[in-house]
């Protein structure tokens, strides 16, 4: 199954040509599409995220970094609505994130969610068309169409590729044009012709005016592809900003990679394992 659907990429619609169905419009560029303040979550005695905050305003994209069990997952469902916070708010376009008319400004695709395998691409799609209450079913089969897996919507989703799982999880959290697009590890897994058909969505749908928050180990594509990251350790932030200032800040420090070893206080160890495994091989 690996190879369906790829090569219809280079063909038929672009992602260029479908964004602009997304018609919507955040009304004013610049706007804080997000506003997380002060995220605090405890769990009994034991507080995994202390006084995180986060703003995200229209036409960026914003990574989330932190090693695991730093606390950005818990982070990232605390802006989706799926975990209350023990103090703290947020705000998605203007309206709390428990207020229900908060749904339709959020699209979110979490990571290693299984999706329904008895169900068709097309059937999927229309579950999630219906429990909006909504019929974007056309944007969903132009975008299908963009991203090269219109052809397999009428097959049981049981039988995609890990890439066009992803791909049809992305389509079910934009085709409703919310102003946030909330990922999870949006590339794990994807081979170079999915990724980069991601890749082109989302720079897509930031420059259309919304705002996308990504959670993620990738430290080339945030560097290359975020216009800020916050970096998470411990429940806490320890650096936010653009990449290239972070970068140009810390001492020693050449790419967002060294920057996360740097202030996560990760370096050192680092170092010590990458001689540690060359003197294995002298």
């Amino acid at each position: 199954m690996a190879g369906r659907g790829h090569a219809r990429v280079a063909e038929g619609r672009h992602l260029e040509d479908v964004l602009p169905l997304l018609g919507r419009r955040v009304r004013m560029m610049g706007m804080a599409v997000l506003s997380a303040q002060a995220l605090t979550k405890s769990y009994g005695a034991k507080t995994v995220l202390h006084d995180v905050s986060l703003t995200l305003p229209a036409g960026r994209i914003h990574g989330v970094l932190g090693p695991n069990g730093s606390g950005k997952t818990t982070a990232l469902h605390i802006v989706a609505g799926l975990v209350a916070p023990s103090r703290g708010g947020v705000r998605i376009a203007g309206v709390d994130v428990g207020d229900k008319r908060s749904r339709r400004e959020l699209g979110f695709a979490p990571d290693d969610l299984p999706l329904p395998g008895v169900l068709t691409g097309r059937e999927y799609l229309r579950f999630h068309d219906a429990l909006r209450g909504r019929d974007d079913e056309a944007r969903a089969l132009a975008l299908a169409e963009a991203l090269g897996i219109d052809a397999d919507l009428p097959s049981a989703v049981a039988e995609y590729s890990h890439g066009m799982q992803r791909k049809l999880q992305l389509i079910a959290a934009v085709m409703h044009e919310p102003s946030l697009l909330l990922l999870d590890e949006p590339f794990r897994g994807l081979d170079p012709d999915a990724a980069a058909a991601v890749r082109r969505l989302l720079l897509a749908y930031a420059r259309g005016g919304r705002a996308v928050l990504v959670a993620t180990h990738d430290m080339i594509r945030a560097e290359r592809d975020c216009d800020e990251v916050t970096v998470i350790d411990r429940g806490r932030v320890v650096a936010t900003g653009s990449p290239a200032r972070l970068i140009a800040a810390a001492p020693d420090c050449r790419s967002l990679e060294d920057l996360f070893l740097h202030v996560t206080g990760r370096r050192d160890d680092a170092e010590r394992r990458a001689e540690r495994i060359a003197s294995i091989f002298t």
